[in-house]
């Protein structure tokens, strides 16, 4: 039995594998990557004292208003969610790891008496052509695990992109409401003075019931501000992970921020296209199918298991030993295997296609990505430095010509109905011009969103009709 236990001690350094999936050096090299995450650590918390570092982190981010950055770094340390993802990460990447290594031996002992014979029996066996084919397994298993951390990488971006998205949102939502609050005091005001204009005969029925119907328009814009900004506040908390207790405590910005002049341009992202997420995992699926190719096609044919075999037989005193070996052979008989090696050859041809198409894909995608965010870019643009001017002139000359009693009270409403809904319109361009941007960052690493801009007008010369 010793030289039995010898020969399995002598085998380990040749057949053992990697020990573990480096979960912790995979997510050290995303938080590397300040296109991937530009504020905070991903930390995967397995104990104690780290989860309480992140929750203290979390706190302190709370106490003040949430900007962009921080509501990023806030779902690296709260959402459990995002947690998930990481052990799944790791789950995943050790069954890889664990592919490149072969199955235990066997190893059976037996004792067996006859009279004054005692036969002691002991047997090891492995399989011949795994061992064979170890260093391709370990070769695959290598790429494979290669795979999952740029496959980490990539879910990491996702995450932190639809968080961005939520945030901008939510805040959008915020602006929105603002607008739809004083537009309900405005009309509400209106409805009252056409009310009392009625009752003093100054208004007829039809002209009171007109201002009435506005008014109650801008009642329903009002109930359907408060919901979105509600539904999109408690969408970007549970992205967060923030605890219940913890709800009172977001503060969100009331507005989107202004733009600038000065677009993203294409050529900073087009010579990136081999570096994409996307393009680098289908490379690396063909890569470690390829492989997986000559292992798995040998095993199609047969199948070799080889046993060694040592004897310790006690014969009334007289010692006596034996020794062999066995070789099991599987016999290609009833199935030669050719549907299998079929089976394989389409799946390494599919990945080759796979990863050709991911190639000419993402240069198609990025360019259209782009002309996206230049078209709703240059609509926000002309929305913040063309219409909402031009609506605030017209605002203040309205004004001028009330106050010198050119125009009655109701026609200096329509014009400040005119610029609210334009003021509305300005934060909808801005909220996808922002999104695409974000989008379009998403996209040139190779991880898109599903998320879409809204539609906008194409005039705001006349929202709503006079009364």
């Amino acid at each position: 039995m010793t030289r039995f236990l010898r020969s399995c001690f002598l085998l380990m350094p040749l057949v053992s594998g990697c020990s573990s999936y480096d979960i912790a050096g995979s997510i050290n090299s995303v938080n590397q990557m300040p296109d991937v995450i530009s504020s905070g650590q991903a930390t995967l918390a397995l104990d104690a004292k780290t989860k309480q570092k992140m929750d203290d982190r979390a706190n302190f981010l709370l106490k003040s208003e949430l900007n962009e950055n921080a509501a990023v770094e806030l779902m690296l340390s709260k959402s459990l969610d995002f947690q998930t993802l990481l052990l799944e990460n790791w789950r995943q990447g050790s069954v890889f790891v664990q592919s490149g290594n072969i199955a235990n031996p066997s190893f059976s002992f037996e004792r067996m008496v006859k009279g004054a014979e005692t036969e002691y029996g002991s047997f090891l066996s492995f399989g011949l052509f795994e061992l064979l084919t170890l260093p391709n397994r370990r070769a695959s298993a290598k790429i494979d695990a290669e795979r999952s951390k740029v496959q980490l990488a990539s879910e990491i971006l996702g995450a932190v992109t639809e968080v961005r998205i939520a945030w901008l949102d939510a805040v959008a939502a915020e602006e929105k409401l603002t607008i739809a609050e004083k537009k309900f005091q405005a009309m509400k005001a209106v409805a009252e003075l056409a009310k009392r204009m009625k009752q003093t005969g100054n208004f007829n029925t039809s002209q009171r019931i007109r201002q009435q119907l506005i008014f109650s328009d801008a009642t329903m814009a009002l109930a359907n501000a408060r919901q979105l900004r509600f539904s999109s506040r408690e969408r970007l908390i549970r992205l967060l992970g923030i605890e219940q207790d913890q709800i009172n405590l977001l503060k969100l910005p009331k507005a989107l921020q202004d733009f600038t002049d000065k677009p993203m341009r294409l050529d900073q992202f087009s010579n990136a296209i081999n570096a994409r997420f996307d393009v680098r995992i289908a490379r690396l699926e063909y890569e470690a199918t390829l492989k997986r190719f000559g292992v798995e096609n040998i095993g199609t044919y047969t199948d070799v298991e080889y046993g060694h075999r040592y004897d310790r037989i006690n014969d009334d005193g007289a010692i006596s030993n034996k020794k062999g070996y066995e070789l099991e052979v599987k016999l290609p008989l009833f199935d030669w295997g050719n549907v299998k090696r079929e089976a394989l050859r389409a799946e390494l041809l599919s990945k080759q296609k796979m990863y050709q198409s991911a190639v000419l894909k993402a240069a198609s995608e990025l360019r259209e990505q782009y002309f996206e965010f230049r078209t709703l870019f240059d609509i926000a643009l002309h929305y913040q430095n063309q219409v909402i001017p031009m609506k605030e002139t017209l605002m203040e000359e309205a004004n001028y010509e009330y106050n010198g009693m050119i125009i009655g009270v109701f026609e200096l409403l329509q014009i400040g109905r005119e610029l609210a809904a334009a003021e509305s319109s300005l934060v909808d361009a801005k909220q996808n011009a922002l999104g695409s941007e974000i989008r379009m960052r998403s996209s040139a690493l190779g991880r898109a969103s599903s998320s879409s801009s809204k539609k906008l007008k194409a005039s705001t010369a006349a929202e709503e009709g006079g009364h």
